[in-house]
């Protein structure tokens, strides 16, 4: 049994499909709950109730300070990034869950959030 060229090409497109999707995959890696041990680099999801809300004066860009299951937590937004907007619609008392880096600032661990989503205004 001999393919076709169009089914030969369906082939080709299919398995060139998988593997960009694997390889997305190990680019972005998976999430894991931050914790305190949470290390620099880590990506990790951060769920919670918004404590505070305020705008950096240089930049625009938001800091969150999260309640989590770890003590409270700074999530930064930057201003051009993809979770911008979700940020600017929460208020403190808003619950979210916010997916990032764990990075160093000042001495303290903070998550730069990639992501937010709303879950309670």
């Amino acid at each position: 049994m001999r393919l076709q060229n169009e089914e030969l090409a369906t082939i080709v497109i299919l398995a060139l499909s998988l593997v960009a999707i694997g390889a997305l995959f190990l680019l972005t890696g998976a999430s894991a709950p931050y914790s305190y041990d949470s290390p620099e680099g880590a990506r990790v999801t951060v769920t919670g109730l918004v404590l505070a809300k305020e705008n950096t004066y240089q930049g625009g860009h938001v800091i969150l300070c999260v309640k989590t299951s770890a003590g409270p937590l700074d999530v930064f937004v930057p201003a051009g990034s993809g979770a911008f907007e979700a940020a600017n619609a929460t208020k403190p008392g808003s619950e979210v869950e916010a997916a990032g880096l764990v990075e160093m600032y000042k001495g303290q661990k903070e998550v730069v959030a990639e992501t937010i989503k709303l879950l309670k205004k």
